[in-house]
């Protein structure tokens, strides 16, 4: 009931915060894309770390730390190079330049023909294809929580349900669930969650245009924040506490590996490798000089000075503040739920594990 409770309460949120900046928004483009230029920093600063709190972020986090210890988030901690680099050097000039979109840039830098071709190329790919293909693994990573949160196979009527299901069928979108539903059925239900959020989304946000969606950010990041808190609280708790994390791993899975996920420098062996990660992706990825969302939040402050402080928020917020919980919980879940086969003792477990064709496992071959 609280779970419940807590959801109406942000959808109600969110739909009142964009039908109260839809006259504001409703002005002009100036109002509706850049909210009138009225953000104060902390606010556009939040608005970027909620747009890159992505629900499929903590999975990826969990399975890095499993993979290879607290050494491989430097795949996502260098990524602060580049937000400093926004705070210190482009934020301002985003700002200054009084442009709507990071492609009217291209032609106000270039001039000419030439400009003006390269600001269309450069709106379809990074607003069709670079979004596009980011805004899929967004909606992978809510299809796979929504299928076990949002089960509408048991929640609606089956005179509801019935058509979804049979347009699935009819158009082949099913898929193999985690939750064990058969695929059609999974299909369904993605269907139904996926029109609901991608509608409750484009309601608030085209209503209130940045306004609102600012407004729903950085309510949206208090709640991950104080729910990603939490849920590490209670990690630490069920281990025993921080000091034990380190105990458990050693006794566990032995004093090499317990190493390798609690250093945060890899072995030297990997030092060529490191200086890659270190130099290439922050620098030449395709948002280095704070392009597209992060440009829009800057151009949206009041000023220059609060663009460069919404910069510096983005930094702390994303590498320091988010990552603390995060990294409790991955180690935590190391010991909770140790990896590899020995996890399962039930003979039944077992059996449905291995297939006696296949597997030499005795309990198999006697199955």
């Amino acid at each position: 009931m609280l779970d419940l409770v807590l959801v109406l309460a942000f959808v109600a949120y969110s739909v009142s915060a964009g039908l109260r900046a839809r006259r504001l928004a409703s002005r002009d483009l100036g109002e509706f894309f850049l909210a009138g230029r009225t953000l104060r920093g902390w606010q556009a600063g939040a608005s970027m770390a909620a747009t890159q709190f992505a629900a499929d972020t903590p999975l990826l986090v969990t399975g890095l730390v499993a993979a290879g210890g607290l050494s491989r988030l430097w795949l996502l901690w260098i990524y602060g190079l580049s937000f400093l680099l926004l705070a210190y050097v482009f934020a301002g000039p985003w700002r200054r330049a009084r442009v709507l979109t990071d492609a009217e840039l291209v032609e106000l830098r270039y001039g000419g023909r030439g400009a003006l071709a390269l600001r269309a190329c450069k709106a379809l790919y990074y607003g069709g294809v670079l979004n596009g293909a980011a805004l899929a693994m967004v909606v992978v990573g809510a299809v796979r929580f929504t299928e076990v949160f949002m089960p509408w196979h048991a929640w609606l009527p089956e005179a509801w349900f019935s058509p979804v299901l049979s347009s699935v069928r009819a158009f082949g979108g099913e898929f193999v669930a985690i939750g064990g539903a058969a695929p059609d059925v999974a299909g369904a239900d993605a269907l139904l969650s996926l029109v609901m959020l991608l509608g409750f989304t484009a309601l608030y946000s085209l209503t209130g245009g940045l306004r609102a969606v600012v407004a729903t950010d950085v309510l949206q990041l208090a709640i991950m924040l104080v729910g990603t808190a939490l849920y590490a609280g209670a990690v630490l708790a069920a281990v025993g506490g921080p000091e034990q994390i380190t105990a458990a791993l050693v006794a566990g899975h032995g004093e090499a590996q317990a190493h390798q996920w609690l250093s945060l420098w890899p072995g030297d062996e990997a030092g060529p490798a490191l200086l890659v990660v270190l130099v290439l992706p922050w620098l030449f990825q395709a948002s280095a000089d704070g392009t597209g969302y992060l440009a829009q939040r800057c151009m949206a402050c009041t000023d220059e000075a609060e663009a460069r402080r919404a910069g510096l928020v983005f930094a702390w917020l994303q590498i320091a503040v988010r990552s603390v919980p995060w990294v409790i919980t991955a180690l935590g879940l190391l010991v909770l739920l140790p990896r590899g086969p020995a996890r399962s003792t039930s003979p039944r477990a077992s059996r449905r594990s291995c297939k006696a064709s296949t597997c030499c496992c005795p309990r198999a071959r006697a199955a």
